[in-house]
């Protein structure tokens, strides 16, 4: 989109259009309405969030245009009588709640390194920042919100239509969720979910970047999705684990119990079906792995302990630097050379843990300005 058309956009959604100018706004985005050439993937975050509001301006507020936009999803879909029953749906629940949430999480990214703290953004201009592993709840019809110091906030739960919130765990936190159906969701450190406050229409759907764990409330009539990074993961009523981070190059989602499918968001007829046991794992080729796990080496982390199989001492050195938002370092003499297999708690202090890690792989840990650092154990040398 042309910065001038942004410029105008913007100052026809604040009221302060000429009559010329409103009549140019809504002509372009009428036409845009018939055939904008582009999926809404395709618009930048920026223009997007233009598009949604113009929608929400023109087609619910001017009578004149929302007529048009009525015999325009009638004719599409044959039948007038049919095609009102689209428009009225289309009316209450908006063109697609997808596009909607991908647009509202476009705007206003926070950087995670910036945090200290877990963040819940109510909307543009609120925000709240919970100390210490935040638990937060939607299902008793108010936003309850406990803090990691003990402390209890209540806040008065929005619930029009395009009512979203965004979580942000930064690294060194976790927190609880749960959603306004009941579904529970575990977030890890270094993540970001993105949901409606209240689910509307025929799908529940959420956005997530990083790991999280959930644990879904069945509702059959209305399927649940977890759209992350390429991959939307399609549920009724399941656990499973997903792991997206965007330094990662792989999707992971690890099915604990129930039924998911997974499809690609670029091409839908891309999919794959998990049964428990099984992770999926989307390539950088466009292609979903299927391969049976042990899926407590995927999910534990939520319980406070990392349960490890010959884990790369690289890996998990990674996973750590998350979890504890500490900086740890390889010495070259130990790169890709050492494994670690076992239960791991992580409640002890960062220091105690990388101890417990250099002793079992025959490594030291040292404490340096910049952080910590393993190395080959002078006795291997």
């Amino acid at each position: 989109m042309k910065p001038e058309l942004e410029k105008l956009i913007e100052k026809y959604l604040k009221g302060k259009c000429t009559e010329e100018e409103r009549k140019l706004v809504e002509t372009w985005y009428d036409q845009l309405n018939e055939d904008d050439g582009m999926s809404m993937s395709q618009w930048n975050a920026r223009s997007r969030g233009l598009k949604t509001g113009l929608y929400k301006k023109i087609s619910l507020n001017n009578g004149k245009i929302r007529n048009l936009v009525f015999f325009r999803v009638a004719a599409a879909a044959i039948v007038l009588f049919l095609g009102g029953i689209v428009y009225l749906t289309l009316s209450q629940y908006g063109i697609d709640t997808r596009e909607e949430l991908f647009s509202y999480a476009g705007n206003g990214q926070i950087e995670m390194g910036n945090l200290k703290e877990t963040r819940l953004i109510l909307d543009e201009e609120r925000s709240i920042d919970l100390a210490g592993n935040a638990g937060i709840d939607y299902t008793k019809g108010e936003l309850e919100i406990k803090n990691g110091s003990g402390s209890e906030l209540i806040q008065k739960l929005e619930t029009g239509r395009h009512a979203f919130s965004t979580l942000v765990v930064p690294y060194g936190r976790r927190a609880e969720l749960v959603l306004s159906d009941g579904t529970k969701v575990w977030l890890n450190s270094g993540s970001r979910l993105v949901y409606p406050n209240t689910f509307k229409g025929n799908k529940r759907e959420v956005l997530l970047q990083g790991e999280a764990f959930f644990d879904v409330a069945h509702h059959a009539e209305k399927p649940f999705h977890v759209y992350a990074k390429d991959v939307d993961v399609k549920v009724l009523g399941t656990s499973f684990n997903v792991r997206a981070y965007t330094d990662e190059k792989d999707i992971k989602t690890t099915l604990v119990q129930g039924s998911v499918l997974l499809a690609d968001l670029g091409n839908d007829k891309n999919t794959a079906r998990l049964v428990p046991g099984n992770m999926g794992v989307f390539t950088d080729t466009k292609s979903f792995k299927l391969t049976n796990v042990d899926t407590e080496m995927f999910t534990s982390w939520k319980s406070g302990y990392l349960y490890l199989k010959n884990e790369n001492l690289s890996e998990l050195l990674k996973t750590l630097t998350r979890y504890y938002n500490i900086t740890i370092q390889l010495d070259d003499s130990t790169k890709e050379e050492r494994y670690f297999s076992g239960r791991l708690n992580l409640e002890p202090e960062p220091e105690q843990i990388l101890h417990v890690i250099a002793l079992t792989t025959r490594c030291q840990a040292e404490k340096t300005e910049r952080g910590w650092v393993l190395k080959r154990s002078t006795d291997q040398l």
